[in-house]
């Protein structure tokens, strides 16, 4: 399947932002039918990657007037991608999720794919992948015989070798990692840290890019399996938000947003007048955090401690998986299912 497809745009004018007054605008884009888009990369303002189930992705480099949309079988297999990173402006590299688990990339913006890693473990199952410059990079994948399944790459993709699992801290039984925004593994200089839910919802932080974990507890929900935390950003070495709650319940006695000001030694929970799931969170600025999730879209600015939610003139909710800002800040991408985009503009 190849498609260069031109999606038709409805622009809604926002409320005011309670926080900025800002006069936000959302423009709606409707890629394909029955998809679920949960990896997404925002290069700039107007170019975007995303990578879907049935093998499906795609790019925008107009801001949404166009989209160029196609899909990859490997072995007779459409993969569930749910994992992208985007080099430069030719080069991304996809990952599917669970067994076999491959991981392709292209040097010439998807004319041809190549494949560089495939795990047909049983229990192969991806949640992750981040590079922090053109060159390394982490996968993440669930736990294997107790062992959380971290690959690493120092050739832009080309080679993937396993880290060592003797140096990372068992993980407990029923604890794994959450596969739905590609945002549970974080990689800054020589830190690396990744967050996991379920039976514990913990951060794993390493000093050395995965040769040693220290461990802390967090106050976002445990127990079942589908608790924990979902999402995290850090800002910088010490500031990070954590997201999430419980996937199948959402009240207001349960933690869905928590910060860290010191690396996740101790934590403050979030109130907000709306209970909530967190799928994803990013930062915008160092006080402007969004989250969304099947719930909703929020705001939560740290200096005056208010959460808001935002919704479209019509009063409907933004519900979706992931999104990401643009490097500028002036833009922010959202992506879920039913094969929906939104970019949100106004940003000041």
């Amino acid at each position: 399947m190849k498609k260069e497809i031109v999606i038709i745009v409805m622009s809604i004018f926002l409320c005011k932002s309670n926080f900025s007054q800002e006069a936000l605008s959302v423009n709606h884009f409707n890629t394909l039918p029955k998809l679920s888009i949960r990896a997404l990369e925002v290069v700039s303002d107007i170019t975007v990657w995303f990578a879907a189930n049935r093998g499906v992705w795609g790019y925008t480099e107009d801001a949404g007037k166009t989209w160029h949309i196609d899909s990859l079988k490997v072995d007779s297999v459409y993969p569930q991608f749910r994992s992208i990173a985007v080099l430069n402006d030719s080069t991304v590299l996809l990952l599917g999720i669970s067994s076999p688990a491959y991981l392709l990339k292209t040097t010439n913006k998807g004319k041809t794919w190549k494949l560089v890693y495939k795990n047909t473990h049983p229990k192969a199952f991806f949640d992750s992948m981040r590079f922090y410059d053109k060159k390394n990079g982490f996968a993440l994948g669930d736990p294997i015989n107790g062992k959380i399944t971290l690959i690493r790459s120092t050739d832009a993709g080309e080679t993937w070798m396993p880290m060592d699992d003797d140096k990372i801290s068992s993980l407990s039984e029923g604890e794994a990692c959450f596969a739905t925004s590609n945002t549970n593994l974080d990689v800054h200089k020589n830190m690396l840290w990744f967050v996991t839910g379920g039976k514990r919802s913990r951060l794993f932080y390493s000093s050395n890019l995965g040769k040693s974990f220290l461990t802390y507890n967090t106050p976002i929900p445990q127990g079942e399996i589908m608790t924990g935390i979902f999402s995290f950003d850090f800002f910088n070495e010490k500031l990070c938000v954590a997201t999430g709650g419980n996937y199948d319940k959402t009240d207001s006695s349960i933690v869905s947003l928590a910060i860290t000001r010191n690396g996740g030694k101790t934590w403050q929970t979030i109130k907000h007048s709306k209970p909530f799931f967190g799928s994803c969170a990013r930062f915008r600025t160092a006080n402007d955090v969004f989250i969304t999730g099947h719930d909703g879209t929020f705001r939560y600015n740290l200096k005056n401690q208010r959460t808001e939610e935002i919704k479209d003139t019509s009063g409907e909710s933004l519900k979706f998986m992931t999104l990401r800002f643009s490097p500028s800040g002036k833009t922010l991408w959202m992506a879920g299912s039913n094969g929906k985009i939104v970019l949100v503009e106004g940003f000041k």
